[in-house]
């Protein structure tokens, strides 16, 4: 029953994929990607261009991501992508968490907010600025799905910098903002540009971050959502053999 219950469970989460590449420890590869970057190897880039490249490839030594990338590297590529998958939906869900348990009035969980809200925004700017050394995603569907997520956990991150200042910063609103969900409301409506005037920025504080939330959300549309939503057919790692198989019954 157990072993039924095991199986059943497997095929749910993995499929029918069978995982056997051999994977290199992910801090050993990023760092000769990032020597690769330095020295011009397979790519040239100058200038801007540069910059952000260097930069994107450097800032992500500081964050979790890449740590978690490489020690549940060691199981499998699947184990590793899985655990992938579950840090994002864990930065989705702290911010809620934050809510529920009424922390938000902490100045140490606003900056945690903020690191993990930085660590996404430059990790979604690797995956354009640096896709020549990262490679092709498992499916690009699952970059869409993970982009969505990552969105909203954008979404809920400001939301929490907004009702901590609300809370903190006399007239910052030109409304006290009186539950979470006023935050979280305020927050996404901003973010789609589409604020009723109900709430709106008083300080000029408020007025930066609402500036800054508004040009994410044209970086996040008009930048990563049209580049992967534009591969969503291309030939991807897990289904390569299997496009091809297809491309030969129609030819």
């Amino acid at each position: 029953m157990h072993r039924r219950a095991a199986k059943f469970a497997k095929t749910l989460v993995m499929g029918k994929i069978k995982d056997n590449k051999q994977l290199k420890p992910a801090l050993n590869k990023h760092w000769y990607n990032t020597m690769r970057i330095w020295r011009n190897i397979h790519y040239k880039d100058f200038g801007i261009e540069r910059f952000i490249r260097l930069f994107l490839a450097f800032s992500l030594f500081l964050f979790p991501g890449l740590y978690i990338k490489h020690f549940s590297g060691k199981f499998g590529l699947i184990p590793r992508k899985l655990s992938v998958e579950l840090y994002v939906i864990f930065k989705f869900l702290l911010p809620l968490l934050f809510f529920k348990l009424h922390l938000t009035s902490n100045i140490i969980i606003v900056y945690i907010t903020i690191y993990f809200t930085i660590e996404t925004v430059l990790y979604l700017g690797s995956m354009i600025y640096l896709s020549d050394i990262m490679g092709n995603p498992i499916t690009y569907r699952r970059s869409l799905t993970m982009l969505f997520i990552n969105y909203v956990e954008i979404g809920l991150g400001y939301s929490v910098v907004y009702f901590y200042c609300n809370a903190t910063i006399p007239g910052f609103f030109n409304v006290k903002l009186q539950s979470a969900l006023q935050a979280i409301y305020f927050s996404f409506t901003t973010s789609a540009t589409m604020g009723f005037g109900d709430i709106h920025p008083v300080t000029n504080l408020c007025r930066f971050l609402v500036l800054s939330q508004v040009m994410l959300f044209f970086i996040f549309v008009g930048l990563f959502l049209n580049f992967y939503s534009s591969k969503v057919h291309e030939v991807s790692y897990f289904n390569e053999g299997h496009n091809t198989e297809d491309k030969e019954k129609k030819d």
